[in-house]
């Protein structure tokens, strides 16, 4: 199929959706409420729940799964095999699942609709240019400066995918 109708078939040709800000922090909550789970399990259920539609990469999951247990709502369990750390949503977890649930309609994350990904393509796009730009005919300063702002937009990025947007990501 030539690369231009690739869009008629979802995102990236695969027909696989792309989750709603927050859907992957919520839906390792969702999951970890019904038992402990390690990051590659959490990933195969995510995909056969959503039917294949929707799979985080391990790019998205393991950040996330850190970034959850920094803030306490997860905690490493005991592991038998000692692969694999496996991790169980704490008290505090059990709190945020009902604050998501609470704001939501009741929709599983993996069920979600489909985000406006031509919207953050669009963005992408005003991106890359300047970026390309300075990396080309910048100034030492100038190219310190864009990585660093760049570094703290890809954080940025993740904690959305973990927790939704915050005051300063709004």
């Amino acid at each position: 199929m030539p690369k231009h109708h690739r869009h008629h078939r979802g995102p990236h040709g695969h027909g696989r959706k792309r989750a709603r800000r927050g859907a992957v922090g919520r839906s390792i909550l969702t999951l970890l409420a019904e038992q402990p789970m390690n990051g590659y399990e959490l990933m195969a259920e995510l995909d056969e729940r959503s039917g294949g539609k929707w799979k985080p990469s391990s790019g998205s999951i393991y950040p996330a799964l850190k970034r959850l247990e920094h803030r306490g709502f997860i905690a490493e369990t005991a592991n038998d095999d000692d692969t694999k750390p496996r991790y169980e949503l704490t008290d505090e977890g059990r709190e945020r699942l009902g604050e998501f649930n609470a704001e939501g309609d009741g929709t599983p994350p993996w069920e979600g609709e489909v985000s406006r990904h031509g919207e953050i393509r669009g963005a992408m796009a005003e991106l890359v240019g300047p970026a390309r730009q300075i990396g080309r005919f910048g100034s030492t300063d100038q190219v310190e400066a864009a990585t660093a702002a760049i570094k703290e937009t890809t954080a940025k990025l993740y904690q959305i995918l973990t927790d939704g947007p915050t005051e300063e990501t709004e």
